[in-house]
C-alpha cells in the first residue's frame, strides 16, 4: 500500500513538473509592438501553438542610447506606446511592458528596478496562474531577476555578441550579467554558430539554433515571372538590394562607393530609416523604398539581382546572425556580406568581404555568374529551416529542463542542422 501511494505521489510530481515546464516567462531582447517580428516573438508564438503558456516581457533594456544617437525621441515615443498597453494578449501570448527606470548603469537604480520588476511579475504570475515557469533570459539584464521568483529551469538566449555591441549605450554591468547567466542558467541557446563554439568551450548544455525563415520567402517564386511592384517599375537592372533595419550599422561609405563606382547599378534599400542617411540620398541610383510588411518583401526582393548585408565591419557584425541572410537564400539570391562567420560557415556559396573593394568585386562577380541552377541550390540549403522547424528545436530544449532548477545543468549540447 505504501509503495502504491508513493508511486502515485511520484507520478503526480512528474505530471506537475511537465505542466509547469509548459509555461514560459520570456525576458525578451526586443519589444513585441515596436520591432519587426524578431526571433523570440516568432518562437513564442509557435510555443503557444504547441500548448505552452507564455508571458512575453518586452525588453527591460540594457542601458539608454547616448543623446547623440539619432531619433532618440522617436524611440521613446514607441516605448511609451508599449507602456500604455501594459498587459495585453496578442495571438495567444501575454505581452507585458513593465514600469522601470532605464538607467541600469546606476547600482541603486539597478536594485530599484529589480524590486519593481519582481513586484510586478509576482503579481502577474499569480494573476495568470503561471506557477514556476521556465525562466527565459533574452538579454543580459535579466540576470538581476534570476533569483527573484520560483521557476522550473532557465534558458539564456544569446542573440548577439553583447560585449562588442553595447559600447554605444550607457551601462556598467553587461559583462557581469552575461557571465552570471552563462554560469547559472540550465541551458544556453546561441543564434550564431560562432557564439555557439565560443560558449560551448566554457560550459555544457549549449545549443545552436539559427533563426527561422518565414513562409513568404520559402514559398516565393525563384524566377521573375511577375512584373515588379509600381515603386520598382522605373528602377533599372542590375539591382543590388537590401532589406531590414536601416540604422547605424549600415556602411554608408560602402554604399556610396558602390553608387559612384557603378552608376549603372540600382541600389535598393527596403526598411524604415532610423538614422541620418542624407549622405546617400544625393545619389540618383540609391533608392529608399521605406518600410514594407514582411509579406510584401518577396514581391520586391524577387527583382534583386544580388542581395547584400551592407553593414560595417566590426566584432558585433562578425558574430551576428542576420535573419535576412537566410531569407535571401530562400529567395535564391546571391549574397554578399562583410565578414560574418554565420554566413561564411552556414551558407555555402555566399560571399564575405573584408573591405569595401573586396565587397564590390564580389558583387561584380555574382552579377556575372548567377544562374537558375545556383538559385535553386541556394533555396534547397534553407528549404527546411522554417520558423516551425527552429521553434521545434527550442521546444526540445525546454522539454529537457523538466525538473531542473537553476543550480542543475546537463553537460550536453546540440548543434542544429
Amino acid at each position: 500500500m505504501h509503495e502504491e501511494t508513493q508511486t502515485n505521489f511520484d507520478r503526480q510530481d512528474h505530471t506537475h513538473a511537465e505542466l509547469t515546464s509548459r509555461t514560459v516567462v520570456c525576458f525578451a531582447g526586443n519589444d513585441w509592438w515596436v520591432h519587426n517580428p524578431y526571433t523570440e516573438k516568432q518562437w513564442m508564438l509557435r510555443l503557444v501553438g504547441r500548448g505552452y503558456r507564455v508571458l512575453f516581457v518586452n525588453s527591460i533594456g540594457i542601458g539608454v542610447p547616448r543623446l547623440s544617437t539619432p531619433k532618440v525621441p522617436l524611440r521613446l515615443v514607441r516605448k511609451i506606446s508599449s507602456l500604455l498597453r501594459f498587459l495585453w494578449k496578442s495571438q495567444g501570448v501575454w505581452v507585458f511592458t513593465p514600469l522601470l527606470v532605464p538607467l541600469w548603469s546606476i547600482p541603486f537604480v539597478e536594485r530599484l528596478n529589480a524590486a519593481l520588476l519582481t513586484f510586478q511579475l509576482r503579481f502577474l504570475l499569480r494573476f495568470l496562474r503561471m506557477r514556476r515557469p521556465v525562466f527565459w533570459a533574452g538579454l543580459p539584464t535579466a540576470a538581476t531577476l534570476l533569483d527573484r521568483f520560483p521557476h522550473n529551469g532557465s534558458v539564456y538566449y544569446i542573440q548577439d555578441n553583447y560585449l562588442a555591441y553595447y559600447d554605444r549605450m550607457t551601462f556598467s554591468s553587461v559583462a557581469e550579467h552575461h557571465a552570471s547567466l552563462l554560469e547559472r542558467c540550465d541551458a544556453v541557446i546561441c543564434a550564431s554558430v560562432a557564439m555557439y563554439d565560443e560558449v560551448r568551450a566554457k560550459r555544457g548544455n549549449v545549443h545552436y539554433i539559427p533563426h527561422g525563415v518565414a513562409k513568404p520567402f520559402l514559398e516565393a517564386e525563384l524566377d521573375r515571372n511577375e512584373p515588379p511592384p509600381e515603386t520598382m517599375q522605373s528602377i533599372p537592372h542590375p539591382i543590388v538590394g537590401y532589406w531590414g533595419s536601416l540604422e547605424v550599422l549600415q556602411d554608408q561609405a560602402l554604399l556610396a562607393r558602390m553608387a559612384e563606382r557603378h552608376p549603372e547599378w540600382s541600389i535598393v534599400l527596403i526598411g524604415q530609416p532610423m538614422y541620418d542617411f542624407s549622405r546617400l540620398r544625393k545619389y540618383p541610383n540609391i533608392h529608399f523604398l521605406g518600410y514594407l510588411p514582411i509579406e510584401e518583401i518577396p514581391r520586391y526582393g524577387a527583382h534583386f539581382d544580388v542581395a547584400v548585408v551592407s553593414w560595417v565591419q566590426n566584432e558585433w557584425v562578425r558574430y551576428s546572425a542576420p535573419v535576412k541572410a537566410r531569407e535571401y537564400y530562400a529567395m535564391g539570391k546571391p549574397v554578399v556580406a562583410p565578414v560574418i562567420l554565420e554566413i561564411a560557415r552556414e551558407l555555402p556559396g555566399a560571399r564575405t568581404a573584408a573591405d569595401i573593394e573586396e565587397f564590390i568585386r564580389a558583387v561584380e562577380e555574382e552579377l556575372a555568374s548567377d544562374s537558375p541552377e545556383k538559385r535553386r541550390r541556394r533555396r534547397s540549403l534553407v528549404a527546411h529551416q522554417s520558423w516551425d522547424w527552429s521553434a521545434g528545436l527550442v521546444a526540445g530544449v525546454l522539454e529537457g529542463l523538466v525538473g531542473h532548477s537553476t543550480s542543475e545543468r546537463k553537460n550536453s549540447g546540440a548543434r542544429a542542422r
